[in-house]
């Protein structure tokens, strides 16, 4: 079960108010009534690429640990896409109030800003308290997400529909967790805006990504292998 979808049934058993959510299926949704731009009609064939960045797709530079900087281009708004939630899926972003705003007033269009760092507080506050996790066990916590790929539904030179097919891992890896460490598979589908030379997140949907069968000769690791595996590998690095 996704982080974001985690948090909307965590919300339910305590009575928290979640207006999105997941808990693998990251930080979903965030549209506000008025804030959503049109979407441009696109050709008979969306463009796919594979981790969301092409040639001439990526970043220029880093802001608030999050790359920024993309080309006017499909493969810019893909790129964006898949950086841009990826920075939206990382344990610090739950936990930690003060990054997740940084992050947000990096990628977030004007307009819908205040709306989605609203409702992703909300969100990680009923994800912490689903898994059981606390200040002092949130060290803790797995989190880690991956792009599979992506499809640009839309596009035009000032809006583009994104939509990135995404792997996460989410959970605490203890014995008495309330949430063993689990894996996800979700569709987010971003609306971009071209903002201030860059492309920038005006809505983010989530759903159930296309999932695959469990290898019928593999079994979940143990508690102590995956706390082991969180801190021998470090998380993957942004697409672009």
């Amino acid at each position: 079960m996704s982080p974001w979808r985690r948090a909307k049934i965590g919300a339910i058993v305590f009575g928290l108010v979640l207006l999105l959510g997941i808990a693998l299926t990251l930080f979903g949704g965030g549209r506000t009534k008025g804030d959503t731009p049109p979407e441009t009609p696109a050709g008979p064939s969306p463009t796919s690429q594979t981790g969301g960045s092409g040639p001439g797709a990526k970043a220029s530079s880093v802001r608030s640990g999050v790359p920024v900087g993309y080309p006017r281009t499909r493969d810019g708004a893909a790129a964006a896409a898949v950086n841009y939630q990826s920075a939206r899926s990382s344990p610090g972003y739950f936990t930690d109030e003060a990054l997740r705003h940084q992050v947000l007033r990096t990628v977030m269009a004007d307009s819908a800003l205040a709306g989605q760092q609203a409702q992703d507080d909300r969100t990680a506050k009923g994800l912490m308290a689903s898994l059981g996790v606390t200040e002092q066990t949130a060290p803790d916590m797995v989190m880690r997400a991956a792009s599979l790929g992506t499809t640009v539904r839309t596009y035009s030179d000032d809006t583009a529909t994104v939509r990135v097919w995404m792997s996460e891992v989410v959970g605490v890896p203890t014995d008495e967790s309330k949430m063993p460490v689990s894996g996800t598979w979700s569709t987010y589908t971003l609306i971009l805006q071209w903002q201030d030379s860059d492309w920038k997140v005006a809505a983010i949907d989530q759903a159930d990504g296309p999932t695959p069968l469990v290898a019928t000769d593999q079994s979940a690791s143990s508690t102590d292998d995956m706390r082991l595996a969180d801190q021998e590998f470090e998380a993957p690095r942004y697409a672009g």
